[in-house]
């Protein structure tokens, strides 16, 4: 057998087994059926076993699932007692760190809120945030290596337990002095600007430049750079634009003399969530954190 089951992959299989239902065991656990029948699919792999038989009665257990059962029970139990009895978390005098990837659109529109809201409650806690490529993001949360994620991650939403914390809609960002969008924006004036492409690993927002890009092949490229902190200065010297989530867009025209508007079409919103390691629920601390990095970013 191989070694790389996680725990919630251990908790979802006995929750499947007590029971004999997929539904409501992702119930049990927080996440989507979709997402239980993901890690059940893993689980098996793994395990090189079926686990179970559906019919009639449900999932009925193979001979292997019933006694990995009877071994992987009693070691969850163990364990939960274990975390339960690690006591209380105290935010005022702990020094420990909470690391979370996120993108430096993420940095820029996120940390001053974190800082804000969590440093007036646990003053030593140390923030490391992390840029992580979007593909990676999943093994680094199964595998502790970061205890949380936020973004626009859509390709994560149906595997990692996750909360919803706002929405938000793509802009267009330029200079007042554009002198093709004297008379305002259009389509028209969005096709003749050279657009600003911000092509980052660490940002799913490449998925939208590139729906965008397949929908107005003819959109004339000006520049290509791998970072948005570098698209402030570029904008206010030149005609050219760039499409960004709103919020940022918002960041951006505080601190320089830019403007935005809605675009001159539709496209989705963009739903931004926190997602979290799987050993945070029995982590006071890190629920904690949770509550703490949720409240922030709501508020933002």
């Amino acid at each position: 057998m191989k070694a790389h089951i996680g725990l919630h992959m251990l908790r979802l299989f006995c929750h499947v087994y007590q029971t004999r239902s997929v539904s409501v065991a992702a119930e049990r656990c927080a996440i989507s059926q979709s997402a239980a029948s993901y890690l059940l699919a893993q689980t098996r792999e793994q395990t090189g076993d079926p686990l179970f038989v559906r019919n009639r009665e449900g999932m009925v257990p193979t001979s292997f699932a019933s006694v990995f059962y009877a071994k992987v029970k009693p070691a969850l139990e163990t364990l939960d007692l274990a975390m339960t009895n690690i006591g209380t978390f105290d935010p005022a005098s702990s020094n420990r760190s909470v690391r979370i990837a996120m993108s430096d659109i993420g940095e820029m529109q996120f940390i001053p809120a974190l800082l804000r809201n969590m440093h007036h409650e646990a003053p030593d806690i140390v923030i490391e945030t992390h840029a992580l490529k979007t593909d990676d993001l999943d093994d680094a949360l199964r595998t502790n290596q970061i205890d949380f994620a936020i973004g626009y991650l859509p390709t994560l939403v149906d595997r990692i337990p996750n909360t919803h914390l706002f929405d938000e809609k793509y802009v267009c960002l330029y200079s007042p002095r554009n002198s093709y969008l004297t008379g305002g924006m259009s389509l028209d004036a969005y096709l003749k600007c050279p657009h600003i492409e911000v092509v980052s690993p660490t940002s799913y927002h490449n998925s939208g430049d590139r729906f965008i890009s397949e929908q107005l092949p003819e959109r004339k490229l000006g520049l290509r750079v791998a970072h948005y902190s570098s698209v402030p200065s570029a904008i206010s010297r030149t005609n050219m634009i760039v499409t960004v989530p709103s919020r940022i867009a918002r960041a951006f025209q505080a601190t320089h003399d830019l403007v935005y508007v809605d675009l001159p079409f539709e496209t989705e919103l963009i739903e931004v969530r926190l997602f979290w390691s799987d050993v945070f629920v029995a982590e006071p601390g890190l629920a904690w954190m949770k509550q703490k990095i949720t409240e922030a970013i709501r508020a933002v």
